[in-house]
Protein backbone atom coordinates (compact mmCIF):
# COMPACT_ATOMS: atom_id res chain seq x y z
CA UNK A 1 0.00 0.00 0.00
CA UNK A 2 2.48 2.26 0.92
CA UNK A 3 4.46 1.25 -2.47
CA UNK A 4 1.10 2.72 -4.77
CA UNK A 5 0.48 6.01 -2.65
CA UNK A 6 4.24 6.54 -2.74
CA UNK A 7 4.13 5.77 -6.89
CA UNK A 8 0.70 8.20 -6.98
CA UNK A 9 2.54 10.72 -5.19
CA UNK A 10 5.28 10.51 -7.73
CA UNK A 11 3.08 10.27 -10.78
CA UNK A 12 1.32 13.56 -9.73
CA UNK A 13 4.40 15.34 -9.28
CA UNK A 14 6.32 14.56 -12.08
CA UNK A 15 3.40 15.09 -14.30
CA UNK A 16 2.70 18.88 -12.79
CA UNK A 17 5.92 20.15 -13.05
CA UNK A 18 5.48 19.02 -17.39
CA UNK A 19 2.02 20.37 -17.41
CA UNK A 20 2.60 22.69 -19.88
CA UNK A 21 6.00 22.30 -22.36
CA UNK A 22 8.84 24.30 -22.57
CA UNK A 23 7.91 25.76 -26.32
CA UNK A 24 4.21 24.58 -28.45
CA UNK A 25 2.38 25.21 -31.29
CA UNK A 26 -1.46 24.40 -32.17
CA UNK A 27 -4.41 24.93 -34.49
CA UNK A 28 -7.32 26.57 -32.21
CA UNK A 29 -11.09 27.00 -32.41
CA UNK A 30 -11.94 30.18 -29.96
CA UNK A 31 -15.67 30.35 -28.77
CA UNK A 32 -16.61 33.31 -26.59
CA UNK A 33 -20.04 33.10 -25.10
CA UNK A 34 -22.00 36.54 -25.36
CA UNK A 35 -22.60 37.82 -21.66
CA UNK A 36 -25.91 39.36 -23.17
CA UNK A 37 -26.83 37.17 -25.52
CA UNK A 38 -25.48 33.52 -24.30
CA UNK A 39 -24.35 32.97 -27.79
CA UNK A 40 -21.15 31.52 -28.76
CA UNK A 41 -18.98 33.36 -31.11
CA UNK A 42 -16.18 30.94 -32.65
CA UNK A 43 -12.89 31.77 -34.76
CA UNK A 44 -10.19 30.04 -35.73
CA UNK A 45 -6.52 30.29 -36.19
CA UNK A 46 -3.16 28.96 -34.71
CA UNK A 47 -0.96 29.79 -31.94
CA UNK A 48 2.99 29.58 -31.03
CA UNK A 49 4.35 29.88 -27.49
CA UNK A 50 7.64 30.15 -25.92
CA UNK A 51 8.62 30.55 -22.06
CA UNK A 52 8.99 32.93 -21.08
CA UNK A 53 6.39 35.52 -22.52
CA UNK A 54 6.88 34.95 -26.57
CA UNK A 55 3.52 34.55 -27.80
CA UNK A 56 2.23 34.27 -31.51
CA UNK A 57 -1.82 34.55 -31.24
CA UNK A 58 -3.07 34.50 -34.59
CA UNK A 59 -6.78 34.28 -35.69
CA UNK A 60 -7.12 33.48 -39.35
CA UNK A 61 -11.30 33.51 -39.46
CA UNK A 62 -13.83 34.97 -39.88
CA UNK A 63 -11.70 38.55 -38.71
CA UNK A 64 -8.31 38.15 -39.09
CA UNK A 65 -5.72 39.36 -36.43
CA UNK A 66 -2.58 39.15 -35.00
CA UNK A 67 -1.01 39.40 -31.97
CA UNK A 68 2.84 39.57 -31.20
CA UNK A 69 4.77 39.46 -27.94
CA UNK A 70 8.30 38.81 -26.90
CA UNK A 71 9.13 39.79 -22.99
CA UNK A 72 10.11 43.91 -24.84
CA UNK A 73 7.97 44.45 -26.94
CA UNK A 74 4.12 43.33 -28.28
CA UNK A 75 2.40 44.21 -31.91
CA UNK A 76 -1.34 44.15 -32.21
CA UNK A 77 -1.86 44.12 -36.08
CA UNK A 78 -5.43 44.20 -37.51
CA UNK A 79 -5.19 43.87 -41.52
CA UNK A 80 -7.12 45.91 -43.91
CA UNK A 81 -10.30 44.62 -44.51
CA UNK A 82 -9.55 45.77 -48.76
CA UNK A 83 -6.42 44.60 -49.97
CA UNK A 84 -4.58 47.66 -51.01
CA UNK A 85 -6.03 50.06 -48.03
CA UNK A 86 -4.88 50.79 -44.38
CA UNK A 87 -4.05 48.20 -41.75
CA UNK A 88 -3.17 49.18 -38.49
CA UNK A 89 -0.62 47.64 -35.97
CA UNK A 90 -0.50 49.09 -32.18
CA UNK A 91 3.19 48.91 -30.50
CA UNK A 92 3.35 48.74 -27.28
CA UNK A 93 5.99 47.75 -24.21
CA UNK A 94 5.32 43.86 -23.15
CA UNK A 95 1.82 43.67 -22.29
CA UNK A 96 0.91 40.06 -22.37
CA UNK A 97 -2.34 37.97 -23.12
CA UNK A 98 -4.02 36.95 -19.93
CA UNK A 99 -3.25 33.80 -22.05
CA UNK A 100 0.41 34.10 -22.17
CA UNK A 101 0.45 35.10 -18.32
CA UNK A 102 -1.44 32.13 -17.61
CA UNK A 103 1.10 29.45 -19.79
CA UNK A 104 4.11 31.39 -17.85
CA UNK A 105 2.54 30.86 -14.49
CA UNK A 106 1.66 27.30 -14.91
CA UNK A 107 5.48 26.15 -16.11
CA UNK A 108 6.81 25.36 -12.55
CA UNK A 109 3.17 23.34 -11.95
CA UNK A 110 0.33 23.21 -10.20
CA UNK A 111 1.76 22.59 -6.53
CA UNK A 112 2.44 25.60 -4.48
CA UNK A 113 1.40 28.25 -6.85
CA UNK A 114 1.76 31.64 -5.70
CA UNK A 115 -0.85 32.70 -8.34
CA UNK A 116 -3.76 30.16 -8.10
CA UNK A 117 -4.94 27.05 -6.13
CA UNK A 118 -6.71 24.00 -7.55
CA UNK A 119 -9.24 21.81 -7.34
CA UNK A 120 -10.16 18.39 -9.29
CA UNK A 121 -14.16 17.78 -9.47
CA UNK A 122 -14.09 14.43 -11.16
CA UNK A 123 -13.74 15.67 -15.23
CA UNK A 124 -12.62 19.13 -14.36
CA UNK A 125 -9.07 20.11 -13.46
CA UNK A 126 -10.10 23.82 -12.15
CA UNK A 127 -7.71 26.55 -11.34
CA UNK A 128 -8.60 29.49 -9.03
CA UNK A 129 -6.28 32.57 -9.34
CA UNK A 130 -5.75 34.90 -6.27
CA UNK A 131 -7.50 37.86 -5.92
CA UNK A 132 -4.65 39.91 -5.22
CA UNK A 133 -3.37 38.82 -9.10
CA UNK A 134 -7.03 38.79 -10.47
CA UNK A 135 -6.64 42.14 -11.44
CA UNK A 136 -3.19 41.93 -13.47
CA UNK A 137 -3.55 38.70 -14.70
CA UNK A 138 -7.89 39.70 -16.02
CA UNK A 139 -8.66 36.13 -15.32
CA UNK A 140 -11.01 34.93 -11.99
CA UNK A 141 -10.96 31.17 -12.83
CA UNK A 142 -9.92 28.33 -15.63
CA UNK A 143 -11.55 24.84 -16.18
CA UNK A 144 -9.61 22.03 -17.87
CA UNK A 145 -12.11 19.50 -19.04
CA UNK A 146 -11.18 15.90 -20.04
CA UNK A 147 -12.99 13.16 -21.32
CA UNK A 148 -12.22 11.18 -18.19
CA UNK A 149 -11.21 11.46 -14.92
CA UNK A 150 -9.10 15.03 -14.76
CA UNK A 151 -6.53 13.47 -12.07
CA UNK A 152 -5.59 10.99 -14.66
CA UNK A 153 -4.80 13.58 -17.23
CA UNK A 154 -0.74 14.07 -17.44
CA UNK A 155 -0.73 16.80 -19.66
CA UNK A 156 -2.37 19.95 -21.42
CA UNK A 157 -2.92 19.18 -24.82
CA UNK A 158 -4.88 16.20 -23.47
CA UNK A 159 -7.58 17.84 -22.12
CA UNK A 160 -10.79 18.63 -24.26
CA UNK A 161 -10.96 22.20 -23.50
CA UNK A 162 -10.12 24.91 -22.14
CA UNK A 163 -12.13 27.46 -20.45
CA UNK A 164 -11.08 31.02 -19.42
CA UNK A 165 -13.10 33.05 -17.11
CA UNK A 166 -12.29 36.79 -17.10
CA UNK A 167 -13.31 38.92 -14.07
CA UNK A 168 -15.34 41.02 -16.68
CA UNK A 169 -17.42 37.50 -16.39
CA UNK A 170 -16.45 36.83 -19.93
CA UNK A 171 -16.34 33.16 -21.29
CA UNK A 172 -13.90 31.61 -23.35
CA UNK A 173 -13.48 28.26 -24.58
CA UNK A 174 -10.31 27.07 -26.55
CA UNK A 175 -10.13 23.86 -28.05
CA UNK A 176 -6.41 22.82 -29.15
CA UNK A 177 -5.67 20.59 -32.40
CA UNK A 178 -2.32 19.38 -34.20
CA UNK A 179 -0.44 19.81 -30.90
CA UNK A 180 3.00 19.71 -30.82
CA UNK A 181 5.63 20.73 -28.18
CA UNK A 182 9.38 21.71 -27.52
CA UNK A 183 9.41 23.25 -30.88
CA UNK A 184 12.53 25.04 -32.24
CA UNK A 185 11.05 28.17 -33.64
CA UNK A 186 12.65 31.04 -35.87
CA UNK A 187 14.61 33.90 -34.10
CA UNK A 188 12.40 36.40 -35.66
CA UNK A 189 8.92 33.84 -34.94
CA UNK A 190 7.94 36.28 -32.07
CA UNK A 191 8.85 39.79 -33.45
CA UNK A 192 6.69 41.92 -35.86
CA UNK A 193 7.27 44.28 -39.38
CA UNK A 194 4.17 45.84 -40.20
CA UNK A 195 3.74 45.48 -44.26
CA UNK A 196 3.42 48.73 -46.18
CA UNK A 197 0.39 51.06 -46.00
CA UNK A 198 0.24 50.25 -42.34
CA UNK A 199 -0.46 52.96 -39.94
CA UNK A 200 1.59 52.46 -36.84
CA UNK A 201 -0.15 53.65 -33.79
CA UNK A 202 2.42 53.70 -29.75
CA UNK A 203 0.18 53.07 -26.21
Amino acid sequence: MKFILASLLFIQFAWSKNFIPQSFTANFEESLISMATGKEKKSYGKIDYKYPGHVRFEITSPNPSLFVSNPQMSWYYVPPFIEGEVGQVTLQKTSKLPLTKFFDSMKNGLENSKLFTHTYAKQELVLNFKKEVQKEMTLKQVIFKASADAKLVQKMNDFEKITLIYVDGRKVNLKFTDFKEEVSFQPKQFEFTPPPKTKVIKD
